[in-house]
C-alpha cells in the first residue's frame, strides 16, 4: 500500500504544516488553520485524563519515551498511561502484544513518517484499541528534548524556520520541498486549464 492510500484510507487526516495551508491556498481550497501532532496529542491527553480514557505511548529513543511518560504523569496525575516503548524494535509481536494485552483506548504512535502511518496501517487489524494516531516526534516535545518555536513564530507559520535554526541537520528534510512546490504550481495550472486534476 502506497503512502498515499495509506492516507486516503485513514479516518482523520490533520494539515500538520505551513507548506499544506500554503498548497491549500494556491489550489484554492483554503483550510482554516494548521493542527500539528503535538497540539492535537496534547488535547487528547487532556481528553482522556477528563474522561478516564487509558493510553499508550509508542515511539521514540527509550530515554525519550521514559522522561515523556514521567513528565506527562506529572501534568496529568489521572491520567491513565497503561503502557509504553520505544520506537526501535524489529520484533512487532511483541509489541502488539503488549497492546492487545493493554487494551489502551489510545495508542499514540511517535516514530515519523511515513514509518508510522505505515505500521499503524500493517497493524490495523492486531492493534486492540479503539483510536491509533501518529503523532510524529510529539514525545522529543514531551520529554522536554525539543523545544517548540516561540508562540509568535507559531502563529505566522514560521516554526519550521525554528526548528532548522535549532536543529540544522533537519535541512536534508527540505530536499523534497523544491518538487513539492512545483507539483502545486502544476496542479494550480491543471485547474486553471479545466484539466481533471489528481
Amino acid at each position: 500500500m502506497s503512502f498515499r492510500e495509506i492516507l486516503q484510507d485513514a479516518d482523520l487526516v490533520i494539515p500538520d504544516g505551513s507548506s499544506l495551508l500554503w498548497a491549500a491556498k494556491v489550489l484554492k481550497k483554503p483550510i482554516k488553520t494548521r493542527v500539528t501532532g503535538i497540539d492535537l496529542m496534547q488535547l487528547l491527553l487532556e481528553e482522556a485524563e477528563k474522561c478516564g480514557w487509558s493510553v499508550y505511548f509508542l515511539g521514540a529513543k527509550h530515554e525519550v519515551i521514559k522522561e515523556a511518560v514521567s513528565l506527562t504523569r506529572k501534568r496529568h496525575p489521572s491520567l491513565k498511561i497503561v503502557g509504553y516503548h520505544h520506537g526501535y524494535f524489529d520484533d512487532d509481536n511483541l509489541i502488539l502484544k503488549d497492546i492487545k494485552n493493554l487494551e489502551p483506548d489510545i495508542l499514540f504512535a511517535g516514530m515519523g513518517a511515513p514509518k508510522q502511518e505505515v505500521w499503524l496501517t500493517k497493524n490495523r487489524d492486531r492493534l486492540n484499541c479503539r483510536v491509533a494516531i501518529g503523532v510524529g516526534g510529539s514525545f522529543d516535545v514531551l520529554s522536554g528534548n525539543v523545544k517548540r518555536a516561540p508562540m509568535w513564530m507559531q502563529n505566522r507559520g514560521l516554526e519550521w524556520l525554528y526548528r532548522y535554526l535549532k536543529e540544522p541537520s533537519r535541512i536534508k528534510r527540505s530536499i523534497l520541498l523544491p518538487r513539492f512546490i512545483s507539483l502545486v504550481l502544476k496542479e494550480k495550472i491543471r485547474n486553471l486549464k479545466g484539466e481533471k486534476t489528481l
